[in-house]
């Protein structure tokens, strides 16, 4: 993927005022917000559609709005995180193209890599809290209503149960990139992580009881069973990436002899 780092401005030789840069800064905004914009109109186009999308991993047909304004929070809403989800390749985009100068060639090489890493895991989280995690966590809040109860649910207050969650599942995804970044700047080795197993698991399980909305077992162990899972690629892809890596000293341990 070193090929896509031709369309980039990467020229450290021309040096360039403050108004430049700012002038690029705006010029990168711009852009970005026109994006965005862009895909927001999208969504307000598709606005419907994209309600029932999200319903239907809850099971749900209607909702009920409490308010006049409800009904438009709701779509502007939808219409809003639809704009940043499609949009976000594009603004990532142009916040590349406005550090790339000041990148050098072996960091630029990375970057394509590392972000094309970051936006799959997102995806891969998005999809698999929608379609594993969010219907049977959604199913049994609901239960918890027995007999006694009838629920019903608002527009507003499920469309950010739901957006909420998928967000947290995407950031979740992000544990290989965090663990292949811990280790390529020696703040820690695979030989440590493997030795400290035990920490690991326990984060990966209370992380797992925390960004799940119902605490429900099957929940949390679904969760934490991706995160885990996850977890032991970063290991793998390490091994592969710094090979050799797990041998030398780690920052701390420098420091320390």
């Amino acid at each position: 993927m070193a090929f896509l780092w031709r369309y980039f401005p990467v020229a450290h030789d021309i040096p360039q005022s403050i108004v430049e840069h700012l002038e690029e800064f705006r010029r990168r905004v711009l852009w970005a917000v026109a994006g965005f914009l862009f895909a927001t109109f999208v969504g307000l186009w598709q606005q419907n559609r994209l309600l029932l999308l999200l319903m239907r991993p809850a099971g749900l047909t209607h909702l009920i709005a409490l308010t006049v304004l409800e009904p438009m929070l709701v779509k502007f809403k939808v219409a809003v995180v639809f704009g940043l989800i499609l949009a976000f390749p594009w603004l990532l985009l142009q916040a590349l193209m406005f550090v790339s100068p000041a990148l050098t060639e072996r960091e630029a090489r990375y970057v394509v890599p590392i972000t094309a890493l970051s936006l799959a895991l997102s995806v891969v989280g998005v999809v698999f809290g929608y379609l594993f995690v969010l219907p049977p966590s959604t199913r049994w809040l609901l239960n918890q209503a027995g007999s006694v109860m009838s629920v019903e649910i608002t527009a507003l207050s499920y469309v950010s149960y739901a957006t909420l969650f998928l967000a947290a599942l995407a950031v979740t995804f992000q544990t290989p990139l965090v663990v292949l970044t811990l280790i390529g700047l020696r703040l820690i080795s695979r030989a440590q992580l493997r030795r400290q197993w035990r920490a690991v698991y326990m984060t990966i399980t209370v992380l797992a009881a925390v960004i799940t909305p119902d605490w429900s077992p099957i929940t949390m162990l679904l969760v934490a069973a991706a995160m885990a899972g996850l977890y032991e690629l970063s290991l793998v892809l390490a091994r592969w990436v710094f090979p050799g890596r797990e041998l030398a000293p780690v920052a701390g341990e420098e420091h320390a002899g």
